[in-house]
């Protein structure tokens, strides 16, 4: 009859860690759901605020740099990056390491970014963006890029980003936005 009671005593233990196991993992889940949601919405509104700026452009449209910094978009290692080559384009006549538009991913664009995914992987945010260019220029090569975002002072804020391109060859190059700002591409 003990051998009974002690099955009977671990199937009730096993159930309850089972349950507890399921709903934890589950408010979990819905917590790291509401995160991305979150960060996703955000930086929706703000990329489709500066597609309007890009889209139609005057003298007092921001540039990816300003207008990042100002809304508080980049870690303090990547905005002492830009402000950096910022600098440097000002000295040297208006271009260093940093060649196009880090949000775009280009130096032109004909429609509005537009965030194809958004996840989490491990302590980072993963924004997949689409610059849409292939909406405008068939014969081009497209892939979307990615923005790496890092938890800095209670904000989801870029660290770097992953593109990549065709040279003329037609060879694929991926680069990331820190090393071109650090002179590695």
């Amino acid at each position: 009859m003990e051998a009974g009671r002690t099955t009977i005593r671990l199937a009730a233990l096993f159930l309850a860690v089972a349950w507890a196991g399921t709903f934890g993992v589950s408010e979990a889940f819905a917590q790291d759901a509401d995160v991305t949601a979150a960060v996703k919405a955000r930086y929706e509104k703000l990329f489709s605020e500066y597609s309007r700026f890009m889209m139609n452009p005057t003298k007092t449209s921001p540039s990816a740099i300003t207008f990042s910094i100002k809304n508080n978009m980049v870690s303090k290692e990547l905005k002492a990056l830009l402000l950096k080559d910022e600098a440097c384009a000002r000295k040297g006549g208006g271009i260093c390491n940093l060649d196009f538009d880090f949000l775009l991913n280009g130096q032109d664009s004909c429609k509005p970014l537009k965030i194809v995914d958004a996840y989490q992987n491990k302590n980072t945010y993963v924004l997949k963006v689409s610059n849409r260019i292939e909406e405008c220029d068939k014969g081009g090569y497209y892939k979307p890029y990615d923005f790496t975002l890092i938890e800095e002072s209670g904000a989801w804020v870029i660290d770097d980003a992953a593109y990549s391109m065709k040279d003329d060859s037609g060879k694929i190059i991926n680069f990331t936005l820190k090393d071109t700002l650090n002179g590695k591409n």
